[in-house]
């Protein structure tokens, strides 16, 4: 394992891939430096690394720089996700970096400013059932009401206590009520400065994850999955 020395210049990776688009960003202690996107959508496993590389080399930043690497785990992007993951492990073997593991819920939360007091975070649709996040606005952050769950938006109405805001795309169809705003779809764009920041304050407070633990985050098995195992059930 690389070690780093001290007092050696040090840069850090957010990586964002749980969605079409991906993102890189690199930075130095709280700052991000750059924001790139993936040149093409859907196209992780060919973009994630030679963009990487782009950035570091912008910087004049060497491998043996990089300290820590934030990144979105999910859910999302099934093949998104499973390159990310292996590209950060990769990075952890090879060259010591440290590894944060940043909910893609709260990644999207923090697009939300704070006029609001509640938001509910969806991902993930699937037969009228979202993952969803319950946040409430305390000191100008997003602090989660609750675990993360599979919702419908009935049942996120009824968990909420108060006027909320919705965030999400795509949204299960429900009807308008006077207390539930839908928020623009432009914000429910995970974007990789945000990992930035939120997996900085992370990694200050030592919240690491191994490499040989980290793992994406899915809360559904792949479509394909479940049409296999649907078809291997009738065929018993």
């Amino acid at each position: 394992m690389t070690s780093h020395a001290v007092g050696s210049k040090q840069f850090n990776l957010a990586i964002e891939t749980s969605q079409r688009q991906g993102f890189v960003s690199l930075g130095r202690g709280d700052d991000v430096l750059a924001t790139e996107a993936l040149k093409q959508v859907r196209r992780h496993n060919a973009e994630l690394m030679p963009t990487i590389a782009r950035l570091c080399e912008r910087f004049d930043a060497s491998p043996s720089d990089l300290r820590d690497v934030y990144m979105s785990i999910g859910p999302g992007s099934f093949t998104g996700l499973r390159i990310a993951v292996a590209t950060v492990k990769m990075l952890a073997y090879s060259l010591g970096v440290r590894i944060v593991a940043v909910p893609t819920l709260d990644v999207l939360a923090a697009n939300v400013l704070h006029d609001y007091s509640h938001l509910a975070v969806c991902l993930n649709l699937k037969r009228e059932s979202v993952y969803s996040g319950l946040y409430e606005s305390r000191d100008e952050r997003w602090c989660a009401l609750s675990e993360p769950a599979l919702r419908t938006i009935e049942e996120i109405d009824k968990a909420m206590p108060a006027k909320f805001v919705l965030l999400g795309d795509p949204l299960p169809e429900f009807e308008s009520s006077d207390h539930v705003t839908r928020l623009p779809a432009e914000l429910a764009v995970p974007r990789s400065d945000v990992v930035y920041t939120l997996g900085r304050e992370a990694a200050q407070r030592g919240a690491f994850v191994s490499a040989e633990a980290i793992v994406p985050m899915y809360v559904r098995p792949p479509e394909a999955v479940e049409v296999w195992e649907k078809n291997q059930s009738r065929a018993r």
